[in-house]
């Protein structure tokens, strides 16, 4: 398997592809009459679609164009970068739940950032390689200003 060496040492698998959300266990083979008239769908409740499988590839498009914008918007620490994206969202453009993209912006920085640069679409991989290389310069990463899990 592929991996990043990231400066601590440590070995990261470069990302997780979209898959189609697993079904569980208890429901396995149940049709949703069978399952009752008391359970609502997903959608109805928002429950966000199940994490993927891992996988040893990037998903190529993404991780391209998120690196395009990236480099372009004058980012420079790749490795680390594609680390901290892997932990925030396992390069999923939607991972479900509150904060935004791959890189996991709260909303109000999302709208921060994407005012200076004026890219504004947290689903194209590209505007938020951008608007990472943009906060980054920004902010201390790794404080709560700036993915403080992650970074």
């Amino acid at each position: 398997m592929r991996t990043l060496q990231v400066r601590a040492g440590l070995d990261v698998p470069p990302a997780l592809p979209d898959v189609p959300r697993a079904t569980p266990p208890e429901a396995a083979g149940k049709s949703d009459s069978a399952l009752g008239s008391s359970v609502a769908s997903d959608e109805a409740v928002g429950v966000a679609p199940a994490a993927p499988r891992a996988s040893s590839e990037a998903p190529t498009r993404t991780y391209t164009q998120f690196f395009e914008g990236y480099r372009e918007a004058g980012g420079l620490d790749d490795e680390r970068v594609a680390a901290m994206i892997f932990c925030e969202s396992s390069w999923r453009i939607d991972p479900g739940g509150w904060h935004l993209g791959l890189a996991q912006f709260a909303p109000g920085t999302w709208a921060t950032v994407s005012a200076i640069t004026g890219y504004t679409d947290w689903r194209d991989p590209y505007h938020q390689g951008a608007n990472v290389a943009v906060w980054a310069s920004m902010v201390s990463p790794g404080t709560t200003a700036g993915w403080p899990n992650c970074w």
